[in-house]
Parts: C-alpha cells; sequence; structure tokens
C-alpha cells in the first residue's frame, strides 16, 4: 500500500504512472519550495504538463460528481496511462476524448480567467491543484496567493453568470474583464 497521502500523488501512485518514491521525492521538494507538487511532478519531468492537467480533472469530477468515485477515477487514470504508454485501445480514447471534452458543460472560472488573460494556464493548474488540497475555491486560491484582486474575481463571476445565462458571449465578458481589471502598458515600454 503506498505511503502517500496527496490525493494527487495517491492517484498517480495507484494508477502507475509514478513510485512511491518518486511521489515522496517531489513532495519534499514542493514542501521545501513552496511550489505545488504537480508543478514539481511537472519540472521534473516525472509527468507531462497534459497528464497533471487531465488528473487534476479527474480530481474536481472526483470532488464535485457525487456519483464518480474513486474507482472511476483509477479507471480514468488507467486508460490515461495506457494510452501515455501506447497501448490504448480506440474505444478507450474515444471514452477519453469525451471525458475530457468541454463541450456542453459551463465554463469554469480558471477558463475565463485565462480567457481574459487576467491569470496563466499555469497559475489556474495551481490553484486548482492548491484548493483540491486546502477545500478551497480556484477563486479564493487566486486572491489569497495576489494573482488576483478581489473585485477583479467578483467582476469575473459576475459576468461569468451572464456568460452561462446567455446573455452575454464569453469572449465579450473576457475583453470586459481584461479592460477592467488589466494593467495598463508603461510609458517607458513605448519610449524603449
Amino acid at each position: 500500500m503506498p505511503k502517500v497521502t496527496n490525493q494527487l500523488g495517491l492517484l498517480l501512485v495507484e494508477s502507475g504512472f509514478l513510485t512511491d518514491e518518486q511521489i515522496e521525492k517531489a513532495h519534499e521538494r514542493a514542501m521545501a519550495s513552496g511550489v505545488t507538487l504537480g508543478r514539481i511532478l511537472v519540472l521534473s519531468n516525472d509527468i507531462e504538463e497534459k497528464t497533471l492537467d487531465q488528473t487534476l480533472e479527474v480530481l474536481i469530477h472526483l470532488r464535485d460528481n457525487a456519483m464518480f468515485t474513486e474507482g472511476d477515477a483509477l479507471e480514468v487514470l488507467g486508460m490515461m496511462k495506457a494510452e501515455a504508454d501506447g497501448k490504448s485501445k480506440d474505444a478507450d480514447k474515444s471514452q477519453l476524448k469525451s471525458f475530457f471534452s468541454r463541450k456542453g458543460r459551463p465554463m469554469r472560472v480558471g477558463e475565463f480567467l485565462v480567457r481574459s488573460g487576467l491569470v496563466s494556464e499555469t497559475d489556474v493548474m495551481n490553484a486548482v491543484e492548491d484548493g483540491l488540497l486546502t477545500r478551497r475555491k480556484v477563486g479564493q486560491v487566486l486572491v489569497s496567493n495576489a494573482y488576483l484582486t478581489v473585485d477583479a474575481l467578483e467582476m469575473a463571476l459576475n459576468l461569468l453568470d451572464d456568460v452561462r445565462s446567455g446573455e452575454m458571449d464569453a469572449s465579450e465578458a473576457a475583453k470586459n474583464l481584461r479592460e477592467a481589471h488589466s494593467y495598463p502598458e508603461s510609458d517607458d515600454d513605448d519610449n524603449e
């Protein structure tokens, strides 16, 4: 039985992506540096960015969907591992594509913030991982880590509601958020 206590690490070990030792070493580096475990695993070339992104998506499903069990999570990760090893069946590839498709599900706040240009995909992935560990929402993590102001988050949530209700197009909403809350370029940049 693995000694890993972090759910991300546990799923990566149980699905065969990594060993206990790799997770423990990465966990030590994460604790020493303050960088999330997932980011350390990517920077150490233990997993690919896509694997981290998809594993975090599985963890979100596990957190948010009462019908999605840890067994389901391991099944999805097992299909991911088979695909990474070049041993995936066409039916599994189709299931994975469907599982990770963003079609038909509401846009999430992190996706909206990235689209607006206020934060990077890496910032959001780190916030997702942190939020899963600390049971906080992505927006709360981004605000507490000073990637976003409370005002920007509140505006983003209001605009996202407008997008979800069909009152506003996502591109228009992202542009409005970006114009209201991004930092203007300094005049010094133009004079150099």
